[in-house]
């Protein structure tokens, strides 16, 4: 079983999802790091040289490559995968169809000012902006109010679970924890 995770950058998809397969015993893959592997440099200056159109792309191309290998025999021993998604991975309807079919698909709602919190605290902290504008905004927040308007709707009606975000992301966890322990139950015993 594999349960994707997605939401708007800055909801805690990498930081949760690292936490929930340390908890049940899971491999932890993130999408954009495989994506990085496979274009040998980092996605900022992938899009910069060839655009966010060419990137969506890319990302579909892995996106699918790291399910296929995800559902090998070499792969289904691991009873769960944890496998956290770019937040526009799931935009594209093919993607959104693919995940549907494929995965568990868990959606880390937040606000856009919590989401414009979270990245700043984190460029701070590592000492980058580690992704280009998706937007032509001219600010964060107003960028990430712009994509929670166009994407929320998408992440509600593809996901199996919906967590509202609180500022304690431990409670979170352990909500989403208990969720998914029930539902990976019911899963793999059917």
């Amino acid at each position: 079983m594999i349960i994707a995770i997605t939401g708007l950058r800055g909801s805690g998809k990498t930081t949760i999802g690292g936490i929930i397969a340390k908890k049940l015993g899971a491999k932890f893959y993130d999408l954009d790091k495989e994506i990085e592997k496979n274009i040998k440099t980092t996605i900022q200056d992938f899009v910069e040289k060839k655009g966010w159109e060419f990137f969506r792309k890319t990302e579909s191309k892995t996106l699918e490559k790291v399910i296929k290998k995800l559902k090998t025999k070499k792969h289904t021993k691991e009873k769960i995968t944890i496998l956290s998604l770019g937040g526009g991975a799931i935009i594209k309807e093919k993607n959104a169809k693919f995940l549907k079919k494929n995965c568990f698909i868990v959606y880390l709602q937040d606000t856009p000012k919590n989401c414009t919190k979270k990245i700043l605290e984190s460029n701070k902290k590592h000492k980058n902006n580690n992704r280009p504008a998706l937007t032509r905004q001219k600010t964060l927040i107003t960028e990430m109010e712009e994509l929670y308007k166009t994407r929320h709707k998408i992440y509600k009606e593809n996901a199996n679970f919906i967590l509202k975000r609180s500022d304690d992301t431990e409670k979170d966890t352990e909500k989403l924890f208990s969720k998914l322990k029930r539902s990976a139950v019911k899963i793999l015993l059917s």
